[in-house]
């Protein structure tokens, strides 16, 4: 019998049991990431409706002023000299310091209490007098807000804890661990859950050493935080160990028999062998608990790895619109050649792919439908699955990629401003190289059809892409305007959940919602104006509000300008162009729903697995990095080397070889700890570090021994469809392609990077350009 096939009220139990406690972590992430938001616009409301809001809301709370608010001046006057001169009688030491009162200041002294009193009382009774029962009802709103804010956020720690255990679980259940090959046979499948119960068992013995450690710690009155999650990490994995041990007693019905011991050690999941790995060395080490401990930095960075989790829920609930079939639809008519539709698509794609963490989860959301469309467009299987893989890379070093987010959270050497200006140029260098080199190897002639044929038929089919700019529109309008929280890398996890449900509520539950969006949206556009009008009074004034300059004022004021002119026009084209019945150019996926309640669940389910298997998976890269650290072998590095060219190219060669082995979320601690250090010393600028970081992992997302992408996009697109894709003679490169050009593309990308700003000072800094902030 298998645990999720059982099932209540129409729901498996893994979805009762897994599913929805993560959408309620996912929901209460949510909350706490826009509850300082919520915060700072209840407190702008408050004041402007009620003058002097600050002080009123602290009616009933404070007590009234014990203070006399009109003393007798000259008798304190007379008491305060008498009390000096007692104190000084009594003092052996007066005659030696001076034995004269300064009546003078003790009138000043007191004269100063009698004001500060007397505003205390007058802000007492202003309170008082002014304190409605609106007010008080605000004002407990408000302060609710707060309290259950802060509160909450004291658990961030426990909330990641959480989530990684249930959807750890779940991913064990499901057999969803990413592993370099599925099990297919009973082998595959013996041999990759006793992979995965040793690896369980042996973070449940690490967790319960450190337990052990620490409460010696504790009991010899070291203060240890966050001692309570000892117990919250042994339980999660007594779960794990248990999910796989049934797994071991109860294995799937659809196994096959056959198969290899050697190609069966494939199937073992990469967390476990990580895992194994480091608890090996660990051990013989005597740091039994040295995995939790690592494992414990992931809790460090718990805001940013929760928001990870939310972007994967983000590209799931992505997969469950149409959007990804639309906008193919408006490329469809330009019958551009299979190389130059793999270069636009990856254009495309990046942005999305940035969007939801560079974390490979866009592959997941949208690479079967990247997939079938290069192929509907003439593409090669090998090279519709080298852009695949590459779709859900390229985007690493563009806004608000949370890779970039979270190396300016461990170090104050660079700014995501600046690493995402210096993004944008890696990125456009090494999409240029991938249309060179796909141009090289192309096997038929360039092509794209006549501009008067393609531009009318693109313009037509943007027609069905109007509702979602409305829609999207008004939810960032709506953040940005209203509630002062911009699309950037710092809110991004809170609008992009809304704006997915606002989009799969008018696919799903009835396209009438727009007229809800549009209506919304008309007010706001009206409200920025009015917003706008006010800053250029302010322009042509030359009364630039403090803390901005007037460059500043001034983009703002043009970025708001064609913002509004974009969803205007979107508006009206909606309202006035005739809208055509036209038979949809795609079929629905598996996997999707029809209705919002289905496709939720879906988009839920899908969710919690990949979260428990890229989460583990990091978790474990962070303990591998713990092994690389503890071994001593980046402190055999000289700390400075004979010239530049010489550390760079021996930085870049250990670079690569981390971006091949490790996940990059976890990766990036280990680089930071000790390999960043040794890049400053020897005069490699900070900001160029880590472009040729980042580029070095988007190299080993795309490069054997793992590949990560390639094993996502073996996973949408099918076993048996990349097994099609092999080509049988031919050239070694027409055989390896969807490996070999995306390896080409970003080693070469990297080599630029890493040593031709060496060589022009104009060069370097044209790519790594200082971004300054002030007003």
């Amino acid at each position: 019998m298998n645990i999720a096939s059982l099932s209540m009220a129409q729901r498996s139990a893994g979805e009762w049991l897994s599913s929805l406690p993560t959408i309620i972590l996912l929901l209460l992430t949510i909350f706490l990431a826009s509850g300082e938001v919520i915060h700072s616009q209840l407190l702008k409301i408050g004041e402007s409706t009620w003058e002097g809001y600050f002080k009123l809301r602290t009616a009933g709370l404070v007590g009234a002023p014990t203070c006399n608010s009109d003393p007798n001046i000259e008798q304190e006057i007379q008491k305060a000299i008498t009390e000096k001169k007692a104190r000084m009688a009594a003092d052996p030491l007066a005659g030696i310091l001076g034995s004269e009162v300064n009546e003078g200041a003790i009138r000043q002294s007191l004269e100063s209490s009698r004001s500060i009193c007397r505003n205390k009382w007058s802000d007492y009774r202003m309170v008082q007098e002014n304190a409605t029962p609106g007010v008080i009802a605000f004002r407990n709103l408000e302060t609710g807000v707060a309290h259950l804010v802060t509160t909450l956020g004291g658990y961030k720690r426990l909330l990641l804890c959480l989530l990684i255990i249930i959807c750890a679980a779940t991913a064990t259940f499901s057999r969803h661990h990413i592993a370099l090959r599925p099990a297919q046979t009973r082998k595959d499948h013996l041999v990759s859950t006793v992979g995965q119960l040793s690896a369980n068992l042996m973070l449940l013995a690490s967790a319960w050493v450190y337990r052990s450690a620490e409460l010696s710690a504790v009991a010899d009155g070291v203060n240890v935080d966050h001692f309570y999650l000892h117990q919250f990490w042994i339980a999660g994995f007594s779960i794990l160990s248990l999910a796989a041990f049934y797994q071991l007693l109860r294995p799937p019905k659809d196994l096959s028999d056959g198969g290899s011991w050697g190609k069966s050690l494939l199937t073992i999941p990469l967390y476990s062998i990580m895992c194994i790995s480091a608890g090996i060395q660990f051990a013989q080490q005597g740091y039994y608990h040295g995995i939790s401990v690592y494992l414990g930095m992931l809790m460090e960075l718990s805001t940013l790895f929760l928001s990870l989790a939310l972007y994967i829920w983000i590209g799931m609930m992505l997969r469950q619109t149409k959007l990804a079939h639309l906008v193919f639809d408006v490329l469809r008519p330009w019958k551009m050649s299979p190389e130059l539709m793999c270069f636009v698509v990856l254009a495309i794609t990046a942005i999305p792919t940035a969007f939801t963490g560079a974390s490979g989860i866009f592959v997941i959301a949208a690479g079967a439908t990247v997939y079938h469309e290069l192929i509907r467009a003439g593409a090669r299987k090998q090279l519709a699955l080298a852009a695949t893989a590459m779709s859900g890379s390229l985007g690493v070093v563009l806004r608000p990629c949370l890779l970039v987010v979270i190396i300016a959270a461990l170090n104050n050497a660079v700014t995501t401003d600046e690493m995402f200006s210096s993004g944008l140029k890696v990125f456009s260098l090494s999409l240029f190289l991938f249309f060179v080199y796909s141009q090289f190897v192309r096997t038929s002639p360039a092509r794209i059809a006549p501009l008067s044929e393609a531009v009318p038929a693109s313009l037509k089919r943007l027609v069905p892409l109007l509702p979602y700019i409305i829609i999207m529109g008004t939810v960032v309008v709506f953040f940005r305007d209203i509630l002062g929280a911009e699309l950037n890398e710092i809110y991004a996890p809170i609008i992009l959940p809304v704006m997915m449900l606002s989009i799969l509520c008018y696919e799903k539950l009835s396209v009438k919602s727009l007229h809800v969006f549009s209506l919304t949206l008309v007010p706001l556009i009206l409200y920025s104006s009015y917003n706008m009008a006010g800053m250029q009074e302010a322009l042509n004034s030359g009364n630039i509000p403090t803390g901005t300059s007037k460059n500043e004022l001034n983009s703002l004021f043009w970025e708001l300008f064609w913002r509004n002119m974009l969803l205007s026009v979107s508006l009206i084209l909606q309202h006035l162009v005739k809208k055509t019945s036209a038979k949809p150019h795609h079929q629905p996926e598996p996997g999707t729903g029809e209705k919002l309640e289905s496709s939720l669940r879906f988009a839920t389910n899908e969710t919690t697995g990949h979260i428990g298997a890229l989460l583990i998976l990091m978790g474990m890269s962070v303990s591998l990095g713990g092994i690389v650290e503890r071994s001593g072998m980046m402190e055999n590095l000289p700390e400075t080397f004979a010239n530049i060219w010489v550390a760079m190219t021996i930085l870049v060669i250990t670079m690569v070889i981390i971006g091949m082995t490790m996940d990059p979320m976890g990766a990036v601690l280990l680089v930071n700890a000790t390999i960043a250090p040794v890049a400053f010393a020897n005069g490699i600028e900070p900001l160029h570090f880590w472009m040729i970081t980042l580029a070095a992992f988007e190299l080993g997302y795309l490069s054997p021994p793992v590949a990560l992408n390639h094993l996502l996009t073996r996973q949408v697109v099918g076993d048996e469809e990349v097994e099609s894709a092999k080509v049988h003679g031919g050239s070694f490169y027409r055989r390896h392609e969807k490996y070999l050009l995306p390896i080409a593309v970003m080693l070469t990308a990297l080599l630029m990077v890493s040593y031709l700003p060496l060589m022009s000072d104009t060069l370097h800094g044209y790519m790594f350009q200082k971004i300054s902030h002030g007003g």
